[in-house]
């Protein structure tokens, strides 16, 4: 079983380490015995730090990526994760799609985008995101007292 430990990183670099680690366990041995225990920790408080949840969300937003098992399921402890890899994880710029358009129902900057996800992800991932989501149309762009401005065009429109 390969193992990653991600205590001590800020929850971005973490999930970019762990991507990489599943990356790895899935092209190591066949797909029915890939494995990997990520080692997240239980949070300062007890109560489930940030790349704890952030490493579940992203395997309960990807549920056809790969089966995991947490570690309260297993002993008890809820400081860590068994992951079971199927196929790649979408890139982070795609990982931001649904959260970014969700928050985008009412016009926002691009700095309150950034400002938004940037402990989940690098501002290079927010903002090729961003690029991505307006030339698909997911996202459209306006200009508004000198600034851009990125609202969900699919939402009923009032004034802007």
């Amino acid at each position: 079983m390969l193992q990653v430990d991600l205590h001590g990183m800020k929850t971005a670099e973490a999930i970019a380490c762990f991507t990489r680690a599943y990356d790895s366990a899935l092209g190591s041995g066949t797909r029915s015995d890939a494995c990997l225990k990520v080692i997240h920790g239980y949070g300062s408080g007890g109560a489930g730090g940030n790349t704890r949840r952030a490493v579940r969300s992203l395997l309960r937003a990807n549920p056809s990526c790969a089966d995991y098992v947490t570690g309260e399921d297993i002993d008890g402890n809820p400081g860590y994760t068994v992951v079971y890899p199927r196929r790649r994880l979408p890139s982070g710029a795609q990982r931001l799609y649904p959260g970014i358009v969700e928050y985008c129902a009412a016009p926002k900057t691009k700095l309150d985008v950034v400002r938004r996800f940037v402990r989940r992800s690098t501002e290079s991932d927010i903002e090729r995101a961003l690029r991505e989501l307006e030339s698909g149309g997911r996202l459209r762009s306006f200009i508004k007292n000198g600034r851009k401005h990125y609202v969900d065009p699919h939402v009923v429109e009032t004034r802007f």
